[in-house]
């Protein structure tokens, strides 16, 4: 048992201290992910090093209070995203009206089969806007079934993964699909003009996750190229999809502060989205982001579909005559100066164009 001990010991101790590197190395960046997963490993190696390791007190102290240290570091990343932590995103004290705003967030997963649990997904939902993550040319066909109720779309199945298509009740203008760091992995751009005649920017996105041979740098990039345009723009915004990200990652903090978004999950809870098949390893994947101006209705994540990500709901009031956030965080001059380096070093601002 003390080899075992001192093994999972190590294990978490070196898992904690790879993300301190400051690399987009996909090794390093996917323990961003598991924050939850190491600290319910760490403590359990505390436990497991307080009974089984017989180091003598002068060396066993030392190191029990390591393992502590990682355990409240690693506890501090997630517990933002618990009730105990104050809410960021205010709640609405209006009621839903003509400057409400319904979205559906769905990564169907394109090798899903089941068609028919996203089309009584959407039916009982009945959003105002429809986010469509993953589908290809098989996928856009079945979508299609939805036109007459969403007269507004923007569509760019792809059979690669990183397919997308926005459906809207409510009018699209100046849309485009951008391609910010890779030619083959879009993201959407529009504006939505809301029943009241408000006009706000919404952007779609879908970057590449950290897997073996690629590196974190061109996700990172795509946020912060989008949030680099948010920054420039005076119209209220939301952001939403499936981030292949955690919310407490330094490259999602970075973005929020930067551009000045909310996260609707702090203070309420985590809402993982991914993945349904592994029930001990989910993250909050799927992402909606928006900007002060909104109050907070609703938030939901909803049932399974068949896909490896479960669908999220969000119900938003654009509230302009007043400040609905609580503590809102905004990037200093360092930050600002880190985020324009990363963007220097890469990506095509082609949201410019």
């Amino acid at each position: 048992m003390k080899i075992f001990t001192l093994i999972l010991c190590a294990v978490v101790l070196i898992t904690t201290g790879l993300p301190l590197i400051d690399s987009a190395e996909w090794w390093i960046r996917i323990f961003d992910f598991p924050r939850i997963q190491i600290a319910v490993s760490t403590l359990l190696a505390f436990v497991l090093a307080s009974i089984y390791v017989d180091f003598k007190w002068k060396f066993k102290l030392p190191f029990l209070i390591i393992l502590l240290v990682s355990l409240i570091y690693q506890i501090q990343f997630v517990v933002v995203y618990t009730p105990l932590y104050k809410v960021q995103a205010k709640d609405s004290n209006k009621p839903q009206g003509e400057n409400s705003l319904k979205l559906l967030v769905v990564n169907v997963r394109m090798e899903n089969e089941d068609k028919e649990s996203f089309h009584n997904l959407v039916q009982k939902i009945k959003p105002d806007i429809l986010l469509i993550n993953e589908p290809d040319q098989v996928w856009a066909t079945s979508i299609a079934k939805l036109d007459d109720d969403f007269p507004y779309a923007i569509k760019y199945p792809l059979e690669n993964t990183y397919g997308m298509i926005l459906l809207s009740k409510f009018p699209l203008t100046e849309s485009k699909v951008n391609f910010l760091v890779k030619e083959d992995i879009p993201s959407i751009f529009t504006k939505i003009t809301l029943q009241s005649g408000v006009k706000i920017d919404f952007y779609g996105v879908h970057p590449e996750p950290p897997k073996p041979g690629t590196a974190t740098y061109e996700r990172d990039t795509e946020l912060l190229l989008i949030g680099k345009k948010i920054k420039d723009s005076e119209y209220p915004t939301l952001v939403a999809g499936d981030l292949n990200d955690v919310g407490w990652s330094a490259t999602s903090k970075l973005f929020r502060k930067y551009s000045e978004l909310v996260d609707p999950r702090e203070g309420r809870g985590l809402f993982n989205t991914y993945s349904v098949f592994i029930p001990l390893m989910r993250y909050p994947l799927d992402h909606i982001f928006y900007s002060k101006e909104f109050g907070l209705i609703s938030l939901q994540k909803l049932g399974k579909i068949g896909s490896d990500h479960y669908p999220i709901m969000i119900t938003i009031n654009y509230e302009p005559d007043k400040d609905n956030t609580d503590g809102l965080e905004k990037a200093d001059e360092e930050e600002k100066q880190e985020v324009e380096e990363k963007i220097n070093n890469g990506g095509k601002d082609d949201l410019n164009n």
